[in-house]
């Protein structure tokens, strides 16, 4: 609304790895990560120049990571350990979006930081895409992310980058 507005994100990995031990003791390790991080943040439009824009942004960050380790039976018999972790970081950043000439296409990226201590040490984000405008509402993205985080807390680490491609949906109102 104006040079104020509002956005939101939802992320979900299933991330599942098995290998074989290198010992008697157990046959198998199976790992496994489930992680929600959900932000929440507002928009201040810092420049509007026709359809491009550049957003200050601030918010929240909630994170939640269930981790699972099996060890299948070997001489010692199968067990199983699991932790789960949430917490809320600050964030702050920018967000920006070029139009593609006269046609519908788009490039759209975002930077943000936070943590800072009060959840996690430390994370980042970047992505950058490429973008296709529907309707004056609605738009599709492809693009590529990458994601930094490093939270230590309780003896549970959690230093993980995640990247790759993402797709994404966009509503405007």
């Amino acid at each position: 609304k104006g040079r104020y507005g509002l956005v939101a994100d939802i992320d979900y990995s299933d991330i599942e790895d098995d290998e074989a031990t290198a010992g008697p003791f157990y046959s198998t390790l199976t790992t496994r990560t489930k992680s929600w991080i959900v932000s929440a943040a507002g928009l201040y439009r810092l420049i509007q120049e026709d359809q491009t824009f550049l957003d200050a942004v601030a918010g929240v960050r909630y994170w939640s990571v269930d981790s699972t380790l099996e060890f299948g039976a070997g001489i010692l018999p199968a067990t199983e350990r699991s932790n789960r972790e949430d917490w809320v970081d600050p964030l702050i950043g920018i967000k920006g979006l070029l139009p593609l000439g006269t046609s519908k296409f788009f490039i759209s990226g975002a930077f943000s930081m936070g943590g800072f201590g009060m959840g996690s040490d430390f994370m980042w984000d970047a992505m950058l895409n490429l973008g296709y405008q529907w309707t004056p509402m609605f738009s599709i993205t492809v693009g590529y992310r990458y994601l930094d985080v490093d939270y230590d807390e309780n003896d549970f680490l959690y230093d993980v980058s995640q990247q790759g491609l993402v797709f994404g949906l966009s509503w405007r109102f």
